[in-house]
Order: C-alpha cells, then structure tokens, then sequence
C-alpha cells in the first residue's frame, strides 16, 4: 500500500557514472534507485483525514473515526518492501501501479488478520501466511474485515531481471503455510527491524542480491489465478477432497469448508451451483461412511452412537434419520441383513475396492473421539 508520497532514496556520489548510465539504458523508470539503498523510512495515517489521504473507505460505522495505518518501508534497487498495520477499510486500487511512477507488480503476504483482495474477477481470502501476486495495471479491490499485518514486496516490472518472469505470471496466489513465503517474509521482517544504517555498501549490495535471488524463486513458483470454468472446477474438486478428509468432524459447516480452504463462501458456493450443495455432499459422506461401519462384521457390537459420533452426525437420531432415508430401514435393520448375510457366507465379510478385505474405516476426529468417550 505504498503511495508516490513515501521519498525516494537518492544514490550516493560515490556511484559510477557508467552503472547509473547501464541502469538508464535496461531500465529507464527506475534507473536512479536500482543501486541498493535500504534505508528504513516510515509513515503513518490516522482517523478519517488519514483514511482520505489513504484512499480508502470505511467497512462499518466507526471505522473512519478509528483508522489507523503504519507503514515501514525500504528499497533495495528495483525492490521496494514493506510492512504495514492497518485497521479494517476497504480500499480499490484502479490499475495505478500502486502509486509508483514506473510498471510494477506486487507481491503481498499477509502476516495476521484477515483481508479479501478481488482481481481477475476471483474474491481471494488472504489468511495468515497465503500470498497474492498482483500487476500494478490490474484493478484490485482489498477489503480489510479485521485489524491486519501485510508485509509487500513491490517489483519493477521493467527491470531485465524480472520483466520476462512478471509477463508471464501477472496474478498468482498461495495458500498459507507455503515454504517460500515463509523463507521470504521472515528474510523481509529482519531487513526492516535491522538497523541499516550502519550497513557498509558492500553488506547492502549483498542483501540486494539475496533479496532479488528470494523474489525471483517466489515468484517463478506462483501458482497463477484461474479463471472460468476451470476456476470453479477446481475449487469444486478442493472443496470435495476438503470434505472427505473432514466430513467426521461433527461441526464441519460449509463455512469451515470455505475457510479451510481459504477462499470466501460465495466463492465456495458458486463452485456447486449447478449440484448438490456443500452441506448435503457433507452428509452424503457421512451417510457413506455410516453404512460402510455398519456392514462390518467388525463393528457388530458397536453402539449406534458411537457409529453417529465416529461418522460426524453426533447423534444416532441424526444417523438414524441419515440411514432411513438413504436405504429405507432403520440402521440396526440394515446392520442385521447385511452382516448376517455376510456370516451366511462364511464370515468372509465385505472387501473394499483395494482387495484387502479391511474395509473403509473412516479416522475419527478428534472431537468425536473425545463424545465416544464421554458417553462410554
């Protein structure tokens, strides 16, 4: 969120003339800032003056009186960095290269709170530790729903260095917990905490290299924005992998299944527009793994309850009414024929689709385990 207002580092005299003018030729608009500087600047904005200068506008009541925005920031040749604490607001960014005066692309990690950014016509749920890259020339809206810590790493577009690699990824967004980010972000945290200013020219331009060799691997490794119906196909597939790992947790809702994911509930919602909604693919495998359990011979001596609970219905009214509908009988019925049919035979019992005669035996979630306890 820097603006053209944060002041530029100058280059030292001790600068050769022939590298500024090698800057001048491969990459005019940044040329008098690509040798390393990392000098720590910081601002800062309040109240509603502050959220005006900002160009931002209020979520809520009350959020305008209670805006507050700090910034520390940083350049490193065509790398600027920063970090800044803001409260909730909403702020659209037209494609202005984020208040540069030359092309560049951004790189934003969010460190706490929760945001939404929307570009490319996605709403992407920024969490702490996801990612989003961004071209400056690309219209971007970033709502801000809680207090929140973004660090960002803002690119130049036209240096040689990095031109051909942001042609070709212009919008990219990782999910929390990715490596690189995580390497990234703390190497950006410590530059800014550090004092600099002590730093010999020759320490600088060896952080500059650093910093350049970590931008280029994050960014060669983005995972770009779909769009479309590959978009939605894919969030439709996550959201289903989601819900088979987690359908025992009895609290999972389609809520959780968005926020675990990452990605917004209108987001989640439009991937199954044209199916089954979320909360009844949820209680399909539920009902799956019901009947899976009560087909076992293994498991003929298993309460009801503890089926409901391992199942994630959490009740054996739930289960129940889940198994009535899917069958037409009663859950005990339906254990009955089914496992009395398999001793019939031998006592063989029913194989799963691998040969290995196991079963499927859905994991009991940790909260499952902890009612099967309780009532047993």
């Amino acid at each position: 969120m820097l603006t053209t207002s944060e002041p530029h580092l100058t280059v030292p005299a001790v600068a050769s003339v022939h590298a500024r003018e090698r800057d001048r030729v491969h990459c005019p608009s940044v040329f008098a800032s690509t040798l390393p500087g990392g000098k720590r600047m910081t601002r800062a904005l309040a109240g509603a003056a502050g959220m005006a200068a900002f160009g931002a506008v209020p979520l809520r009541v009350g959020d305008e009186a209670q805006f507050s925005w700090r910034l520390a920031c940083a350049r490193y040749g065509p790398i600027e960095i920063g970090i800044a604490q803001f409260t909730p607001h909403r702020r659209e960014m037209p494609g202005d290269q984020f208040g540069h005066d030359h092309p560049v692309s951004r790189l934003a990690i969010t460190l706490d709170g929760s945001q939404t950014v929307t570009v490319a016509g996605q709403e992407l749920v920024m969490t702490p530790g996801s990612g989003v890259l961004v071209s400056g020339d690309m219209h971007a809206v970033y709502d801000a729903s809680t207090d929140a810590t973004r660090l960002h790493v803002d690119i130049a577009a036209d240096h040689p260095g990095f031109a051909p690699l942001l042609r070709s990824v212009r919008c990219g967004y990782w999910p929390p917990k990715t490596s690189l980010l995580i390497a990234l972000s703390g190497f950006v945290g410590a530059l800014l905490r550090r004092s600099d200013f002590a730093d010999t020219w020759a320490d600088r331009a060896a952080v500059r290299r650093t910093l350049e060799a970590m931008v280029c691997a994050t960014v060669s490794s983005a995972p770009p924005v779909q769009e479309g119906g590959e978009l939605v196909l894919s969030h439709r597939q996550q959201a289903l992998q989601y819900i088979r790992v987690h359908h025992t947790d009895p609290a999972l809702t389609a809520c959780g299944v968005a926020q675990g994911l990452g990605m917004s509930i209108r987001t989640l919602q439009r991937a199954f527009a044209d199916d089954k909604c979320v909360s009844q693919w949820i209680g399909e495998f539920r009902v799956e793994s019901g009947l899976a359990l009560l087909r076992d011979p293994r498991f003929v001596d298993t309460t009801l309850h503890e089926i409901a609970v391992r199942c994630g219905f959490g009740s054996t009214v739930a289960l129940r009414r889940a198994v009535q509908t899917a069958t037409g009988l009663p859950p005990s019925v339906y254990r009955d024929r089914h496992v009395g049919a398999a001793r019939g035979a031998g006592g063989a019992g029913e194989r799963c689709h691998d040969g290995s005669g196991t079963g499927y035996l859905p994991p009991a979630h940790p909260a499952t385990r902890r009612m099967s306890h309780s009532v047993g």
